[in-house]
């Protein structure tokens, strides 16, 4: 059905090589980093999945399953952190070396797996145009435009998204052979393959985006194939596809759905932390020329917010093959719902990435579900960019030579580029040597312009005037598009040398800390962060090494430091609201609330943020596991949390529980108990005490769902305490209280994804069709 769809679109034959570029590409780009023994460390990276990765390694030897994290905030979940993907099977391989060579290795593979996913995903791009019916050629230009796009490569450091995206044109694939034929297996079970891959891959947003496409995707397709019976059939196909999708991920997705309801994002988050990167609509002249606003890999970027988010730059070629593709699909009447479908995409992309810039997006955020979930609007451009690679696949198959008037404006159009590019050359002789800033910015976007758009223009007039192709021709067309590509992306995804993962890195602060915590203020990590080690507007503004010897979170995981701060997506929404009160707490309240805490060291940045004014201050902190006298019952964690700021709370003599058993304050005879931490594990913490007369254990360790407690090994209640904290109420005499994290999301959803995998395989294996 799609070739006689796409039959006005002439095909010719290209040597089966010429596929290859989609997957050798992506590693020339990353080649910098991986082939020179270096490893990604940009942003999250070294701030997020390499830590999260090497701490769940660090509890699978202990012979623990990697539930929870002790040594981020007051501890937080591990595994049902969504974007750790743990359950994605790529993640294995960076535990599979980190047993051969260590955190090192687990380190410098990330590269690689990124060039992966982008090969992936090109290749992926090539086949899903295959089964529309385009050419070789079609296949490669399409395969490059969105797996070498700036959405993709500019992201990359964001390794979670990057995975995501990578599956999204097999999604469309296995939807595309379901709303063909609703009534195979194969589409339906592929389709389930591909979207649990994909959600396991750790980005809801990209996952959700995703689903949305590919039901549109379907809806289309099968409408073009059947009309609405055809429809109906294949939605019951899709929506099956997804259950079972969704069954093959519980083990994932179960966690996660519990720790999203006990998180800072329990309920919708506000619109302007929901409109945070919104398109800039300036950022649309960087379809035309990516590095129009400068770039970090080079230390030049001026544009608005981060460089990566609004990019969506496919390449000059292909921007020009889509919109032949818009005008051919338009005259040819048979061809205009494909128009209409692929116009409307792109349009919807633009609109909905736009954010707050325009009142579309107020409304949607307050009448359409999903809209007031996610933050960063900008990232519906994965739309605009498949469809433009999409359109641009369709437009190779009738690019032919420009003849009459079409002749005339492509001439125009080569002299035209050829003015930019001599103005640019002349423009870079009058600068200063090597000016990359100020207007030497425009002057080098324009100088790369000038020479795709010549080389692209040449292309145009020496295009195939008939059926077939040479082969010299479409060589040159790719390696045209994959050198302006490659330029474009050089550099945005740096390296380091593998010294920063080192598994011992000496921090001056790590003889201090002892069995306590650190904090970093926040005024403190906004400014280390985003105005010394990690700014937008270059890459390369700092030694790598201050990011651990700063003990920036949550870096402070491949030293086994306990660290008060938290760089998760997810937070446990008590331990939000505790540090958002400890930021607004006045001088003697700070104090002792941060040695409730368990702080003794405290990082300080001076005014420049540079590494030479980072400082240790060291605090007089509780201990972990404490023994109180009194507990004082609430209602809510908000009470508790209020009640930390009111006359006569101290966190050594009162305890705030959450309690509709305790009606009013319980207290012991005064003597102080003994309290000893014994040495724990991720998901067991165990405490010795000596309780002369009753009292209550506190853990200033975060309460969430699933930690259980036995004093005795009797199981006990464990209350809320202060707002944050677990307690134990214990009687007199010598006890030993055991915390164990035992989730039931986690152990349900092993046991759905579990039956789920073999119903997947013997339905893959049996002989039998859908009816």
């Amino acid at each position: 059905m799609a070739k006689a769809l796409l039959s006005s679109r002439l095909k010719f034959s290209i040597q089966p090589s010429l596929r290859w570029l989609l997957l050798l590409c992506p590693f020339i780009l990353l080649s910098p980093v991986w082939l020179t023994g270096k490893a990604l460390y940009w942003g999250t990276p070294s701030s997020q999945f390499i830590p999260w990765w090497w701490q769940a390694w660090q509890t699978i030897l202990a012979g623990e399953w990697p539930l929870w994290n002790p040594l981020l905030g007051m501890g937080a979940p591990l595994l049902a952190n969504y974007q750790s993907a743990l359950f994605y099977p790529p993640t294995w391989i960076y535990f599979g070396l980190a047993a051969l060579g260590g955190l090192p290795l687990m380190a410098w593979v990330q590269a690689f797996l990124v060039g992966l996913h982008l090969a992936w995903a090109g290749w992926g791009m090539g086949r899903l145009i295959s089964r529309l019916g385009s050419s070789e050629l079609a296949q490669t230009v399409g395969g490059l435009a969105f797996s070498l796009s700036g959405y993709l490569v500019a992201r990359a450091h964001f390794l979670s998204i990057n995975a995501a995206v990578a599956w999204l044109p097999w999604v469309l694939l296995a939807a595309y052979d379901l709303a063909q034929q609703p009534k195979r297996k194969r589409g339906l079970l592929m389709l389930a393959f591909f979207l649990a891959m994909q959600w396991l891959a750790g980005h809801a947003q990209i996952a959700w985006y995703s689903l949305w496409l590919a039901a549109a995707w379907t809806g289309f397709w099968s409408w073009r194939a059947g009309y609405w019976p055809q429809v109906g059939r294949a939605a019951l196909g899709l929506f099956a596809a997804a259950l079972l999708a969704f069954a093959l991920s519980a083990v994932q997705l179960f966690p996660t759905a519990e720790y999203l309801l006990n998180s800072q994002r329990a309920a919708q988050v506000d619109f302007a932390q929901a409109a945070t990167y919104s398109f800039w609509p300036w950022r649309l002249i960087t379809l035309l020329a990516p590095n129009f606003f400068g770039n970090p890999a080079y230390g030049s970027y001026l544009g608005y917010g981060n460089f990566w988010e609004d990019a969506v730059y496919i390449g000059l070629i292909p921007l020009f093959l889509s919109m032949l593709a818009l005008v051919r699909f338009w005259q040819a009447r048979k061809d205009r719902p494909l128009f209409f479908f692929l116009s409307a995409l792109v349009l919807l992309a633009f609109l909905f990435a736009l954010g707050a810039n325009t009142p579309l997006f107020g409304w949607l955020y307050d009448h359409v579900p999903s809209f007031a979930l996610f933050q960063a609007p900008t990232r519906f451009s994965i739309w605009l960019v498949f469809g433009l690679a999409l359109l641009a696949a369709f437009g190779v198959d009738i690019w032919r030579a420009p003849q009459g008037r079409a002749l005339y404006w492509s001439r125009l159009a080569l002299a035209a580029a050829l003015a930019i590019l001599l103005q640019s050359v002349i423009a870079i002789g009058l600068l200063a040597q090597g000016a990359i800033h100020g207007f030497g910015i425009f002057v080098w976007a324009g100088l790369s312009l000038g020479l795709v758009a010549v080389g692209a223009a040449w292309l145009n007039l020496n295009a195939p005037s008939k059926t077939g192709s040479p082969p010299r021709w479409a060589w040159l067309v790719c390696l045209l598009l994959a050198a302006d590509l490659l330029y474009a992306g050089w550099g945005l995804n740096p390296g380091a040398d593998l010294d920063l993962y080192r598994e011992e890195f000496a921090t001056p602060a790590q003889s201090s800390l002892g069995a306590g915590r650190v904090y970093l203020p926040a005024e403190d990590e906004y400014s280390l962060k985003f105005e010394r080690l990690f700014r937008f507007d270059d890459f390369y503004s700092a030694d790598p090494g201050a990011i651990r010897t700063s003990l920036l979170p949550n870096t402070t995981l491949l030293e086994g430091i306990a660290s008060a701060n938290n760089f998760d997506p997810l937070l446990p929404g008590r331990y939000r609201h505790w540090i958002q009160a400890l930021e607004a707490a006045p001088a003697g309240l700070r104090d002792a609330m941060l040695a409730a805490m368990s702080i003794n060291v405290i990082v300080r940045v001076g005014p420049d943020g540079s590494q030479e004014q980072v400082a240790f201050e060291q605090k007089d902190a509780l201990p972990r596991a404490r023994w109180v006298n009194c507990a004082r019952p609430v209602s809510t964690a908000a009470q508790a949390l209020a009640g930390t700021g009111a006359a006569g709370w101290s966190p050594n003599d009162l305890v705030l529980v959450e309690s509709t058993v305790l009606v009013e304050e319980v207290c012991g005879l005064g003597s102080s108990g003994r309290v000893v931490l014994l040495a724990g594990s991720a998901n067991t913490v165990r405490v010795q005490l000596d309780s002369p007369s009753g009292g209550w254990l506190v853990l200033a360790d975060t309460w969430y769902p699933g930690w259980h407690a036995t004093v005795d090994g009797v199981e006990v209640p464990i209350y809320p305490a202060d707002g944050l904290y677990r307690a134990v109420p214990l009687g007199e005499g010598d006890h030993e209280v055991v915390f164990n994290y035992r989730p039931a999301s986690f152990a349900l959803g092993l046991a759905v994804s579990t039956l789920a995998w073999l119903g997947w395989i013997i339905l893959k294996r049996s002989k039998r069709e859908l009816r």
